[in-house]
């Protein structure tokens, strides 16, 4: 029997830290946001900030450059552009990923990605805009070589393989939202995505849009790792009031409603989720790849050492993780099977009660946690559109003086879109799955540093920060008294930030400029306890889980160069993930680039933060076709 878990949830901060590590990787891989219509790759830094809303940042200033004909007006106000990129991975040492598959394969990607672009102007008061994806990737040597893990881990499968082999593959309408104007208003309806949150890698104020991080590791930025919800979004603008200029309020409500038709989700091979389809896009579908038990492509590690209090072991030599090791602990049928000194209990209490271990939920015959296994935790039940399932927000924002500043609150019924951490029913081998109802409180805020003008010139300087309080976050609990394996606390996340925007650098570059940015985040657990674990890896969490992001880039011969490096360092395991790379633009055109980088994860805790990725280190190539087509 396999104990592994098909999950990676690391115990519930709210956003998953193995999700806010896989993003964090993922917003410096790529050079380019390409929002709507954007068709030119990016000058400089290779991290983009992001607007506070991403469908208002969509809307392209339109022109009437097509045709005049009267029979052909209703087209004046259509504009289509998008890019097609290939991109091409190889892993630089393939015998490092033997904890996750037995091929030797080098080939860690081949993503071919097409998106589409319509921005339609019916006139001054109402905008359309839609975006499609069409992805594909080959099969892979390493998910056909799991092939006979996927048929140990199934009672009604043979292989799995075919699944992970199709399972990034994509196409879709992305977003589709209509923009109307009246007066002081502005609503936009439909699926898109709003971004509240000032940090370039780290999601903090970033509430608003789940993670897709099973498809994001090593291709997207963080925009596209978002999954667009559908909602009604309106933007109110108000008046000044004395030093309050620039002022509006702007409220989210989601109703739930959030179809989804990735493969991901619709062709889940452990059928994990009650309500895919229409209410799939709520929930994160991997936590963090596609599969963690057999591993997917981009997985973490396994827990491969037993850790006294956090986990227990098996005469078989099974590690098993949190919350599965309370009913080894606990059970008279596990009696004898744990290694000596593995069992917190005391000697009198070790395997001390009967449990029932033959229960079934008998609504998933396909998983490792499915109908009777060792955890048998069945589906997810997707909370639905009744009232108390509603997501729904509002932000203000205003700028006095020269800072901008924001404060919002967020009703998060979905927890971000992880389940949190599995709760045991007692002395059974039963486990349930629920999505929080997290309250979110944030501050954002932008202010030029004050420096003389001859400094100014060559370091335009600009402080960023932002703060999120959290109420009653779900942890995994390895407390063994603790009969449900699983806690609350309250969470504070910051990010403190300096930028270099645009700087004058000409003992640099003649033809470009420079940019660079330093972000210190940090993760606080206000009523921290040593039992809390990430569940699958054993390791407990830092109470303070500190991460510094730096990046620098410029350019030459007016953007056709642009290098860039990009680093993130977390001061649990010393652990780093560096990214240099370059673009490459034809002096000719900005129609197309090359990207080459390089992905280089190192560091001494491969259980914490980017030593999650260890052995995972990449070198990528990309091309990229932009264009315009009406």
């Amino acid at each position: 029997m396999r104990f592994r878990s098909c999950f990676s949830r690391s115990g519930g901060t709210g956003k998953l830290t193995v999700v806010a590590v896989a993003v964090a990787i993922t917003v410096a891989m790529w050079p380019a946001a390409s929002r709507a219509g954007d068709t030119l790759s990016v000058t400089g830094s290779s991290i983009l900030p992001e607007t506070s809303s991403a469908a208002t940042a969509s809307v392209l200033p339109q022109t009437a450059t097509v045709a005049s004909k009267p029979e052909n007006e209703w087209l004046a106000g259509l504009h289509i552009s998008g890019y097609l990129s290939q991109q091409f991975g190889l892993w630089q040492d393939p015998q490092a990923l033997r904890e996750f598959t037995p091929s030797r394969n080098s080939l860690s990607t081949s993503r071919t990605l097409l998106q589409v672009d319509e921005n339609y102007r019916l006139n001054d008061k109402n905008n359309f805009f839609a975006r499609e994806w069409f992805v594909y990737e080959p099969p892979y040597d390493f998910n056909s070589r799991n092939n006979p893990a996927w048929g140990a881990a199934s009672r009604n499968h043979s292989s799995f393989g075919h699944f992970m082999n199709g399972y990034y593959n994509n196409y879709q309408v992305r977003d589709a939202w209509w923009e109307t104007k009246v007066g002081p208003l502005t609503l936009y309806t439909g699926n898109q995505i709003a971004v509240w949150g000032q940090s370039l890698a780290f999601r903090v104020g970033d509430v608003v849009n789940p993670t897709d991080t099973c498809w994001a590791f090593g291709f997207a930025n963080l925009e596209q790792s978002r999954t667009p919800q559908w909602m009604v979004h309106p933007i109110l603008n108000l008046p000044e009031v004395g030093p309050f200029n620039s002022n509006f309020v702007e409220g989210i409500w989601q109703p739930g409603w959030a179809p989804n038709y990735w493969p991901e989700q619709t062709y889940d091979p452990y059928g994990k989720y009650i309500g895919e389809g229409a209410k799939a896009a709520r929930a994160l579908p991997c936590l963090p790849s596609a599969s963690h038990g057999p591993s997917a492509r981009f997985d973490i590690h396994y827990t491969t050492q037993q850790r006294f209090g956090l986990s227990a072991q098996l005469i078989s030599g099974a590690i098993v993780p949190d919350p599965d090791q309370h009913q080894i602990w606990w059970c008279k049928q596990f009696a004898g099977l744990n290694f000596p000194g593995t069992n917190p209990l005391p000697k009198a209490r070790q395997n001390s009660l009967p449990c029932k271990l033959n229960l079934s939920k008998n609504n998933n015959p396909y998983a490792p946690i499915g109908d009777g296994s060792l955890i048998d935790i069945g589906v997810w039940n997707i909370p639905g559109y009744q009232p108390q399932n509603w997501n729904d927000g509002i932000r203000l924002h205003t700028i006095v003086g020269p800072a901008e500043l924001t404060a919002f609150w967020y009703n998060d019924n979905m927890n971000g879109g992880s389940p949190g951490a599995a709760i045991w029913h007692p002395l059974t081998n039963l486990y349930d799955y629920h999505y929080q109802d997290i309250q979110d409180l944030g501050v954002t805020t932008d202010y030029p540093l004050p420096v003389p003008g001859a400094v100014g010139e060559y370091l335009p300087l600009v402080f960023r920060a932002e703060g999120v309080y959290q109420n009653h976050v779900p942890f995994s609990d390895a407390d063994p008294y603790n009969f449900s394996a699983h806690s609350y606390s309250d969470v504070i996340k910051w990010m403190l930030a300096l930028d270099i925007d645009q700087a004058y650098a000409p003992w640099l570059t003649d033809t470009g400029n420079l940019s660079a940015n330093l972000e210190v985040f940090d993760s606080m657990i206000m009523d921290y306890s040593k039992t809390f674990v990430s569940n699958a890896v054993s390791n407990n969490f830092a109470k303070n889980d500190v991460s510094v992001l730096f990046n620098i880039g410029t350019s030459w011969l007016w953007n056709d160069i642009q290098p860039s490096y990009t680093m993130i360092y977390q001061v649990k395991g010393i652990n780093m993930a560096i990214f240099p790379a370059v673009v490459l633009n034809p002096p000719w055109t900005k129609k197309y680039f090359v990207k080459v980088q390089a992905i280089e994860l190192l560091g001494g805790d491969k259980l914490s933060g980017v030593g999650f990725f260890k052995g995972q280190s990449m070198l990528l190539g990309t091309l990229q076709y932009n264009f315009n087509l009406l």
